[in-house]
């Protein structure tokens, strides 16, 4: 299966553990890819399906199922602590560092999307090649970074990092698995797309 970094860090890794425990027996093979690689990957049938993060630009025969949405939140490194207090606007985020993902990546499109609609470019100083990058670069005082809440939490109460309000609303954004309808499933892969599919219903 393909994941990008945030869908297997704030979603998937429960569900594998899961899967593990039911069927020890079975051996994964989970590429980390970004959102267009492993929609690539499951079009030209390399992997049976993907967990990644929206937009996926994903079309027929591809199916897209939304499984978990999740919020975003601004965050800067301790020297930014003063603007804890305060709320920002996007055209104010200009005078600051900016971390992002790269260019080629479906989290720089929705970020250059969102900053475009309220008429600003987005750019970035500092352009991270995966989603792991990103914590400790703003814990080393590069920058500022959107991040899921989730994985921002224990840095936050550590104190490592600051939440930082914006005036603007970030838009929420989706984890989803992406398949190929007409794409056969092996009895284990068919397996864990239940396991994962059963705990929609929960999230």
């Amino acid at each position: 299966i393909g994941a990008s970094e945030t869908a297997l860090n704030i979603y998937l890794l429960s569900h594998l553990k899961a899967f593990h425990i039911a069927y020890p027996g079975i051996r994964l093979k989970i590429y980390n890819h970004s959102t267009p690689q492993a929609v690539s990957a499951v079009k030209n049938g390399e992997i049976d399906f993907a967990v990644v993060t929206t937009p996926t630009n994903a079309k027929a025969p591809l199916t897209e199922i939304k499984l978990k949405s999740f919020q975003e939140i601004l965050v800067g490194g301790k020297t930014f602590t003063a603007l804890g207090s305060q709320i920002l606007s996007l055209s104010e985020l200009k005078n600051y560092p900016l971390i992002c993902l790269g260019r080629e990546t479906m989290t720089y499109q929705f970020y250059h999307q969102f900053f475009l609609s309220h008429g600003i470019e987005l750019i970035p100083d500092t352009e991270a090649a995966t989603t792991d990058q990103i914590l400790p670069l703003v814990k080393n005082e590069l920058g500022l970074a959107f991040i899921p809440s989730q994985m921002a939490q224990e840095a936050i109460q550590n104190h490592e990092i600051v939440p930082i309000q914006i005036h603007e609303t970030i838009p929420k954004r989706e984890i989803c698995m992406v398949y190929d309808q007409h794409h056969p499933f092996s009895i284990a892969a068919q397996k864990l797309k239940s396991i994962i599919l059963e705990s929609q219903e929960d999230t």
